[in-house]
């Protein structure tokens, strides 16, 4: 998730105590949907798992949670507050930084032993952890819950799956939609939403405006064209998806080993869709991009994330009304989030236990509400939610056959991801030596994928 990866105007640092008041005490209610489990009550749930007993105990105890997300703090601390209607032993902290901040801390923070009881990240992102015997097994209710027919994704299931088994309790997911300023649509002519890469390429052309002397004030596309980590090669893949490939192909399927298809030609041709939007002025890096610059009306479409959709109701209301959001046509990247316990925490029962209770459908569905972020679980009723919140359609409603691409299940994939990134924002600063020179674009990202095929031999994983 950038998710991946998928950050937005993130406080640094931030540490929030949750002190709530006492009530009383008991068992985590049952779960309202299929496949749950109920911890503290030592009975069945519904799916056939069975919970652990007293899993909290009545001592005094704080719980530690950890992600990188700080807009969805909130919706922890109101779980955190929810559980502890039963607990009332039971405290909470939750811990947020930047995302790139707090994987460098859990780089340090899980092989000593000082992480918080729950952390949460994806599973491709901890299997380094997962491999040093630092991460806690995931109870077998739990996992017996996940992979329950219809209760995540076939795709989440495979996200958070590493050496063909589940590591973590899917918690939210990461998906892009297209956001489209509709009365600046409507203004330049246009009047349907972007169905192909192509559609938004022109649509640039007619939405972008400048002023006077030709320097462009509003961005017809706000692409990706910097930032820290991966992100930069995460939204050049999710083009990519919309040609047919992808950034690095398994060969064969089920193989294990990988190649390099990024510079395939429809990757030179996604390349040179870039290069031609900055020599012709649709975007730049003088303006402000992404989603600032939707929200102050500095770009009239661009590519991102669901948070956006509550960011917009906060910080741009008047936009509110005045945008719609509409899947990538072809498919998409799905980035899943999960609930970790590491294998030496302290209190690890009481940990799994409000891993559980946050698997609960009203526990899912105030997640979304609070931060802009996709609940993980499938089986959850949409209809009301949609009804009430039809921003969100661009992310919740696809065409048929769409193609969900997830992760490839290698540890050395965020080594790749993140050098093509560095290479990609290199290669837009020089649009203007590149533009009109397909074969400089080809040997450019041949020599990308080059050292993408030399990393996954390093690590035995190169199949080309």
């Amino acid at each position: 998730m950038e998710l991946s990866r998928f950050t937005k105007k993130l406080a640094t640092g931030a540490a929030v105590l949750l002190t709530v008041a006492a009530c009383q005490g008991g068992a985590s209610p049952a779960p309202t949907g299929g496949g749950g489990a109920s911890a503290g009550t030592g009975t069945t749930a519904p799916g056939g798992t069975t919970a652990a007993s007293n899993a909290c105990g009545t001592d005094p105890i704080t719980l530690n949670i950890w992600g990188g997300y700080p807009e969805i703090d909130p919706a922890y601390k109101q779980a955190g507050e929810d559980f502890k209607k039963t607990h009332p032993n039971v405290d909470f902290t939750v811990f947020s930084t930047d995302l790139r901040g707090f994987e460098q801390k859990l780089t340090t923070a899980l092989p000593s032993k000082t992480a918080g009881e729950v952390v949460i990240r994806t599973t491709n992102f901890l299997s380094r952890f997962i491999d040093q015997g630092l991460l806690d097994k995931l109870p077998d209710d739990i996992k017996t819950a996940v992979r329950a027919d219809g209760a995540y994704a076939p795709e989440v299931v495979k996200d958070n799956t590493y050496k063909d088994d589940i590591w973590g309790m899917p918690i939210f997911t990461g998906g892009t939609g297209i956001y489209y300023n509709t009365d600046d649509y409507a203004a330049a002519g246009i009047t349907n939403p972007p169905a192909s890469i192509e559609d938004l390429a022109a649509n640039a052309a007619k939405l972008a405006v400048k002023d006077a002397s030709g320097t462009l004030t509003r961005s017809g596309w706000s692409l990706r064209l910097s930032g820290q980590g991966s992100g930069v090669a995460e939204k050049f893949w999710i083009l990519l998806i919309q040609k047919g490939k992808t950034l690095i192909r398994e060969t064969p399927e089920g193989s294990g080993k990988w190649v390099a298809e990024y510079n395939s030609p429809e990757g030179q041709a996604l390349f040179q869709t870039y290069v031609d939007i900055l020599k012709n002025g649709y975007d730049t890096e003088t303006i402000d991009a992404d989603a600032k610059a939707f929200e102050t009306h500095q770009t009239s479409q661009f590519l991102r994330e669901s948070w956006v959709i509550n960011e917009i109701a906060t910080t741009a209301p008047d936009l509110v009304g005045h945008y719609a959001t509409v899947s990538p046509p072809v498919g998409d990247i799905l980035t899943t989030e999960s609930m970790f316990v590491p294998a030496d925490a302290a209190n690890k029962d009481c940990a799994w236990d409000f891993i559980r209770f946050m698997r609960e459908p009203a526990q899912q569905q105030n997640l979304t509400k609070v931060s802009g972020w996709l609940f993980a679980r499938k089986d959850v009723d949409l209809t009301d939610f949609l009804a009430a919140n039809p921003t969100y359609e661009g992310f919740l409603k696809h065409p048929d056959n769409y193609q969900l691409y997830v992760t490839p299940p290698i540890p050395e994939f965020d080594e790749i991801e993140t050098k093509l990134a560095t290479h990609l924002v290199d290669g837009y600063a020089d649009f203007e030596n590149l533009a009109g020179k397909p074969d400089a674009i080809k040997a450019l990202l041949d020599g990308w994928a080059n050292e993408t095929n030399d990393i996954l031999k390093a690590n035995g994983h190169y199949g080309g």
